[in-house]
């Protein structure tokens, strides 16, 4: 019999970092989202998706309010992210944008927000996710 194994850490730190925390995350490549999924729960925190569309994850907004802070992939099969930005700053919710594109492909609007480029490692998603949360509170 073989025992499941977690995924190995690149960073070092200690696992819990996000303990207790939800986050929604909106990605639309599938390896992408069970990537992020993973290093997000790895830490602790309890993921609200992944959602692949905009679309899909407004048809959850009753759990979008539990959430602590988002994740967003601006680009969605060609799409843009912004309107469910928009959905979830009107509710507080903090949000930090993923891209593989430079900032000048982030509307002034949102050129606020906490940008991750891809691609992300585990250690920088973690400590933006913290860090937009000890902002947030």
């Amino acid at each position: 019999m073989f025992a499941a194994r977690s995924p190995a850490r690149d960073d070092g730190m200690a696992p819990g970092k996000l303990e207790g925390k939800a986050i929604v995350l909106v990605e639309d490549e599938y390896l992408i989202a069970d990537v992020l999924r993973s290093a997000l729960e790895l830490e602790g925190a309890r993921v609200l998706g992944p959602y692949p569309s905009v679309d899909t994850a407004l048809k959850s907004s009753e759990r979008l309010t539990e959430a602590d802070v988002a994740v967003l992939d601006v680009n969605l099969k060609g799409g843009h992210v912004y309107p469910l930005v928009d959905h979830l700053m009107t509710q507080g919710i903090p949000v930090v944008l993923t891209t593989g594109y430079d900032a000048d492909s982030i509307p002034s609007a949102y050129a606020h927000l906490p940008r991750l480029l891809k691609p992300i490692l585990s250690r920088e998603l973690v400590e933006c996710i913290r860090n937009v949360i000890a902002d947030a509170d």
